[in-house]
C-alpha cells in the first residue's frame, strides 16, 4: 500500500496510519497522540514542531477551534502545498481518507466544545455585569 522513501520505510507508514486511526477513533485524546504520529505531523506534513509533542498537541487539538484549524489545512493539502515532500503523499492521502470515516464524529465534538465554551463566555458575561472587580478581569484577559 505504502512505498519506503529515505526517512520513512513502508512499515512506518502504516503504523503511522494505524496511530492516526486510533488518536482518530478514541476522540483526539492526549493519550493516543503518540510520538510516531507528532513526529510524522511536524517533519513530513509541514506543521510547525513547537518543540515538544505536548505544546504541538496543546496547539492543535486542545480545543474545538483550533481542531478546525488543524483539519482544514491538513484536509485541504494546503500544508502538503507550503512544502511537506512528495514521498510522504501516499501517507498523508490515506491519513486523510481514514479522517472521513471519522469527521461527523469530530465535527461534533468541535461543536460541543464551541457551544461549551460560548456558554462560558455567556455566564462570565452575566457575572460581570453585576460584579465590577469580575469584569474588570474579565475583559483584561480578553484584552478589551
Amino acid at each position: 500500500m505504502f512505498t519506503g522513501v529515505e526517512f520513512m520505510t513502508a512499515q512506518e507508514k502504516e503504523l503511522v496510519l494505524k496511530d492516526w486511526k486510533t488518536f482518530l477513533a478514541n476522540g483526539l485524546k492526549k493519550e493516543h497522540f503518540t510520538k510516531r504520529l507528532y513526529n510524522h505531523l511536524h517533519l513530513h506534513t509541514g506543521f510547525i514542531a513547537h518543540y515538544l509533542i505536548c505544546g504541538f498537541y496543546s496547539t492543535y487539538f486542545e480545543s474545538g477551534p483550533d481542531v478546525e484549524s488543524f483539519l482544514k489545512a491538513f484536509m485541504t493539502n494546503t500544508v502538503h502545498r507550503r512544502g511537506a515532500n512528495v514521498d510522504y503523499k501516499d501517507i498523508n492521502d490515506a491519513m486523510r481518507k481514514v479522517y472521513q470515516q471519522y469527521a461527523q464524529r469530530i465535527r461534533q465534538m468541535i461543536n460541543a466544545d464551541i457551544d461549551n465554551k460560548l456558554g462560558i463566555l455567556e455566564e462570565s458575561i452575566r457575572r460581570a455585569k453585576t460584579d465590577r472587580q469580575f469584569g474588570t478581569e474579565l475583559l483584561r484577559k480578553l484584552k478589551l
